[in-house]
């Protein structure tokens, strides 16, 4: 009976996105603000993330984390732009001083004319961030884009061109790293060396990740420094969480 009554309120709310979204775009209203972001009203992101952008609760967790702790002079690395939502929302935060990378070529289209239509200017580019450069195979999953990954799960697979994290650590001199990328986070904390990263803004991805991979997570960024802030972190499904140096 449960299964039954959240399919009917699956398809009740799916049904209310569709029509507020086609309702807006017969008056000539193709986006919507949420927390001071202009996010496209776009039937090709997927109903997924489509009804968060509608109930103006995209991101929020991660909105709330940022927003308590970002500070005018931060340099914002992060690793997977999505939308442009949050790296349009630190770029309001800090004059710009953001440098952004998206390896799915259909999101990073969209996020480009994100930045355009909220009037930022982040440095972006449409590339991996990895211990190798070179191209790598990612997997563009069109129904859901958020769930596209390195994973190759789908027959739409793209060569990506990839950078050497470090490397652009070293270059861009950041001191704030923020980062979702549907469990490609595990190898990124591998291979990075912090350098001036002072701060760490991430989503974990359990359903991706086993559990011991969570736990070397957690035990390399003990062993590089950082601690959970408690206050800000929101640990449901070990989302969100923020840690800050501790010694800062």
């Amino acid at each position: 009976m449960r299964k039954i009554l959240d399919l009917i309120t699956y398809y009740f709310v799916k049904i209310y996105v569709f029509t507020y979204i086609f309702f807006k775009k017969i008056t000539g209203i193709k986006w919507e603000k949420v927390n001071s972001i202009y996010l496209p009203l776009d039937f090709s992101i997927g109903f997924d993330t489509l009804r968060w952008i509608v109930n103006h609760q995209y991101e929020i967790n991660e909105i709330q984390i940022i927003q308590n702790t970002i500070q005018t002079e931060d340099i914002v690395l992060e690793i997977g732009t999505g939308l442009g939502f949050i790296s349009s929302f630190c770029c309001k935060k800090n004059n710009n001083k953001v440098y952004t990378f998206e390896a799915n070529p259909n999101n990073y289209e969209i996020c480009k004319n994100v930045f355009i239509k909220n009037g930022v200017n982040p440095n972006h580019q449409n590339i991996v961030l990895s211990n190798d450069e070179g191209t790598i195979n990612f997997s563009v999953n069109n129904k859901r884009r958020l769930a596209s990954s390195l994973l190759n799960k789908n027959e739409n697979i793209t060569l990506i061109q990839t950078q050497n994290l470090n490397n652009i650590i070293s270059s861009v001199k950041p001191n704030y790293l923020i980062m979702d990328i549907e469990g490609g986070e595990y190898e990124i904390f591998k291979i990075i060396d912090f350098q001036y990263i002072c701060k760490v803004q991430f989503e974990l991805h359990p359903q991706l990740l086993d559990e011991s991979k969570c736990v070397e997570i957690f035990d390399l960024l003990e062993a590089n420094h950082f601690t959970k802030n408690e206050t800000l972190s929101k640990n449901n499904n070990f989302y969100e969480t923020l840690f800050s140096l501790l010694d800062q």
